[in-house]
């Protein structure tokens, strides 16, 4: 028995082997980072700064500032979250370029497996006065002329350029905010979609650049969709400027075009209330009041009977009698035509009478 527990020990033993000679264990292990983090005036990197480490374009470890002028965690630590670097294309002596919300870190590493290093960041230029909600990295690769898509998810372009490169780099630092406090155009409103986008590629090797951001249903609540726009800063002029391109309400996303990476904002236009009923300068409206009936007229619209004439007191006669004179002092052609009648009827009035008399004093 004790021989069979043995051979059957030494079997599994040997299959074992294979497993840990297959490509798919890694031959490397996460190089470790940790130390001071600053602006670019010295300042301590302030608390939610994103710190992303790059290995030739591809993300290879992000960690989140929770004390300000510090990132990662020391071996001192214990259990802290350490910043790990690593990625199953990396190799030992690959450089790693360090970003600080979407800025490029004045040092840099080499990759060591297993390493453990304490490095000082500082910011190469000011960081953004917005605290990003997101920020990556992408590789990117080029032939003159020839169209290529960099997707960082919220955020992608379509990048052309005048000539070949290889090895380089885009960042997406992506913000709910104007990152550097920049004023929105009136009528407008921003929809809580803002990038800053750059590459280790200059701006003169760009001939076209297309700019898609993405947004929600919850993100266009008061703001006409179909105005909805891709906007780049220029500094020049302090403003927002609205590129060519268009929106896909459908599938909501806006694009733009230009020749040139910047910071880029989603803007629409924010709709005029209607005026309101009798409101504004147009004066007031006017309601039929109580005593005042509509009708209607031949053409089916409605005016207002006139109003009822009124009698003088203690006469029987109408306001408008009959006979009542022009300005001219002439009878009118109305009153006039009915005075004949009226004398006819009192004639045959008396002649009635008389014949009522004449027959009651016969019986008699």
């Amino acid at each position: 028995m004790r021989w069979t527990i043995a051979a059957i020990l030494i079997a599994v033993s040997l299959l074992a082997v294979p497993v840990l000679a297959d490509e798919s264990v890694p031959s490397t292990i996460p190089h470790v980072f940790y130390g001071e983090i600053h602006d670019a005036d010295g300042s301590g990197a302030r608390v939610g700064s994103i710190v992303v480490a790059s290995v030739a374009g591809i993300p290879a470890g992000t960690t989140t500032v929770t004390t300000a002028g510090e990132y990662g965690a020391g071996p001192q630590d214990g259990d802290a979250v350490k910043f790990a670097v690593w990625d199953p294309g990396i190799s030992p002596g690959d450089a790693i370029v360090f970003y600080i919300d979407g800025v490029r870190a004045e040092e840099s590493a080499t990759y060591e497996s297993g390493g453990f290093t304490e490095l000082v960041l500082t910011a190469s230029a000011d960081l953004p006065k917005e605290r990003p909600e997101e920020s990556t990295t992408r590789p990117v690769n080029t032939t003159a002329g020839a169209p290529v898509t960099i997707d960082a998810g919220n955020a992608s372009v379509v990048l052309t350029t005048t000539g070949d490169h290889q090895g380089e780099t885009l960042i997406f630092t992506l913000f709910t905010e104007p990152p550097g406090d920049q004023p929105i155009p009136p009528g407008n409103r921003g929809l809580g979609r803002f990038a800053e986008i750059t590459s280790t590629i200059t701006n003169d090797n760009i001939q076209r650049v297309r700019v898609t951001l993405y947004y929600t249903d919850a993100d266009v609540v008061g703001i006409d969709e179909a105005s909805i726009r891709v906007y780049w800063w220029s500094p020049a002029n302090s403003t927002w400027v609205a590129l060519p391109g268009g929106v896909d309400t459908d599938a909501n996303f806006a694009w733009g075009e230009t020749d040139h990476f910047s910071k880029f904002a989603l803007l629409g236009v924010v709709p005029k209330p209607a005026p309101a009923s009798g409101g504004g300068g147009g004066g007031a409206s006017v309601m039929p009041t109580s005593d005042v009936t509509p009708t209607p007229d031949v053409t089916g619209t409605e005016t207002s009977a006139p109003a009822e004439t009124t009698t003088p007191a203690g006469t029987g006669v109408p306001a408008t009698t009959v006979g009542q004179e022009t300005a001219q002092g002439e009878p009118d052609a109305a009153t006039a035509g009915d005075l004949p009648v009226a004398l006819i009827a009192t004639v045959l009035g008396g002649i009635v009478i008389i014949a009522a008399g004449y027959l009651l004093l016969q019986r008699r």
